[in-house]
């Protein structure tokens, strides 16, 4: 029974691919949804996307094993968006379709292009970990072991993302949220009564400590002040009004579920001892949650998944497409696109079966985009200049470094990972225009 629910839902995803395809008029359907969505479409469309299953099973697991410190991840995705806030008001008419696009009309095409070639490298670890945890929910409701769970999970994300695009992505985010918030909410309702008898670990400990959050707002919040994702959602809004009510209701959203996330992990904590490399979550809903409740949790979470990856898929390879042509807008931008996520797609499964730890997969892959673009993004919206060489520099010596940084890991790739930054500033404004 479980097994048929699961393929049916597979095929009703791929169904409104194909409704969306013969929707779908030009360029600006396809990547920018029109821009003519509303305050509900873009705030549950960001919702969705954040709340993957990196951002989910990522942050239960994170209190599994740092107690309350599990907060963070979703206090700091608030913290980012509330950053971008007062951005709004000098992105609103940018007229191009992504980030790379933005940067181009700062420092020039050849930033455009180095951009749009390493922002999706970066986003091919965002999209495994969607797949991984797609795959590990197929797992529990078939048959089908993990790496099978990968391939069936990433090929139904490519074939819907290719069909539909942006329009089909921004119009089902928001019946995908609903699904992921009765999800959470009713685990919570049902593990908020059990008695805390163990030790739980406080908000900052020593298993993550006041480096560790000042290397996390560095890495992760700063790719919801400035990155791909969030800015592919806020261009499709029909204007500023929408733009700002969206982030706000993300924020009071996202709050109260950093709560709810480091809740079900200490739960967590209560009835296991030991998980091993299984989500603690997943293992609360297949052990200790009424069948009817992990049935639909489960759920959820897939909802959550595909809402994330389909995202996440199209921005990687919208990005790679601007290697190629000057910009989006044309029919072939859309044909090039759509060659690039059966490529980009196939590449993160085959990422998504090597790794196995969802949240690593995640955070690895944003600390080298944000040490890389976070600095000249953030300053080129300001006004500030620097000449293409230099940008370029900045940016593969802050990726660079990042990477190292991360790869190190402990306090001493901490304080690298917060070089990079220190590095990407002072050759931007080392090299900047002297008219600035």
């Amino acid at each position: 029974m479980k097994e048929l629910l699961l393929f049916g839902y597979f095929l009703l995803v791929i169904l409104v691919g194909i409704l969306s395809f013969n929707k779908i008029k030009n360029d600006k359907d396809f990547f920018v949804a029109g821009k003519s969505a509303g305050i509900f479409q873009v705030s549950g469309s960001l919702l969705a996307s954040i709340l993957g299953s990196s951002a989910i099973i990522g942050s239960v697991d994170f209190a599994y094993t740092s107690g309350w410190a599990g907060i963070w991840l979703m206090v700091c995705a608030s913290l980012g968006l509330m950053g971008l806030y007062p951005l709004v008001k000098h992105i609103k008419n940018f007229q191009g379709y992504n980030l790379p696009s933005m940067l181009g009309s700062f420092y020039g095409e050849e930033v455009q292009r180095i951009s749009s070639f390493i922002i999706p490298i970066a986003w091919l670890g965002v999209v495994a970990s969607q797949i991984m945890g797609a795959a590990k929910i197929v797992t529990i409701l078939s048959s089908l072991n993990y790496v099978q769970g990968v391939w069936l999970s990433g090929l139904v994300f490519i074939v819907y993302t290719i069909l539909g695009g942006q329009l089909s992505i921004i119009k089902t985010d928001v019946i995908q949220l609903m699904f992921i918030l009765a999800g959470l909410f009713f685990t919570f309702v049902y593990v908020l009564p059990e008695p805390i008898t163990k030790e739980i670990l406080p908000v900052v400990n020593y298993k993550f400590g006041i480096m560790d959050i000042i290397v996390m707002i560095l890495t992760y919040s700063t790719t919801f002040l400035v990155g791909p994702d969030i800015y592919s959602r806020l261009f499709c809004a029909k204007d500023e009004n929408t733009m700002r009510k969206s982030i706000v209701i993300t924020i009071l959203v996202l709050l109260p579920l950093a709560f709810i996330f480091a809740k079900i992990g200490v739960y967590g904590i209560q009835m296991f001892d030991e998980v091993g490399r299984e989500s603690v979550l997943l293992m609360i809903a297949n052990e200790k949650l009424p069948k009817v409740l992990g049935f639909f949790l489960y759920f959820g979470l897939l909802s959550a998944v595909i809402s994330s990856a389909d995202t996440t898929l199209l921005t990687a390879s919208s990005l790679f497409t601007q290697v190629f042509l000057k910009d989006l807008k044309s029919k072939k931008a859309i044909f090039i696109t759509r060659i690039l996520m059966v490529v980009f797609g196939l590449l993160a499964i085959l990422i998504a079966v090597k790794m196995k730890y969802i949240l690593s997969t995640l955070l690895l892959a944003l600390a080298v985009y944000s040490g890389a673009f976070i600095v000249p993004t953030f300053v080129g919206i300001f006004g500030f200049r620097a000449k293409k060489e230099v940008v370029i520099l900045a940016i593969i010596a802050g990726g660079v470094t990042a990477l190292v940084g991360k790869l190190m890991g402990g306090d001493r790739g901490n304080y690298i990972s917060i070089l990079a930054y220190l590095i990407n500033i002072s050759i931007l404004f080392l090299g900047k225009n002297k008219k600035n």
